[in-house]
């Protein structure tokens, strides 16, 4: 199972299928985890921007996670 490295805040890895599980691991480790996953994922969205100036596409999981891998908050690492 492939491995994830998350450094958004906090440095944290993950094992997952594919790299848009990072959604629910997310809404987990969230304050604002307990809301809808797609208003989750436009709130979560604007936060990143602000985080580092990048583009982030929330339409999907793996759209999302593809920006955040982009845009440097997220890499596979095995």
């Amino acid at each position: 199972m492939p491995r994830y490295c998350v450094d958004y805040g906090e440095y944290f890895e993950f094992d997952a299928q594919s790299a848009g599980e990072i959604v629910p691991v997310l809404q987990g480790r969230h304050m604002f985890g307990g809301i809808d996953e797609d208003v989750f994922l436009r709130r979560i969205a604007i936060e990143m921007c602000e985080w580092n100036g990048g583009d982030y596409y929330f339409h999907n999981r793996d759209a999302f996670a593809r920006s955040m891998i982009k845009n440097g908050l997220m890499e596979k690492i095995d």
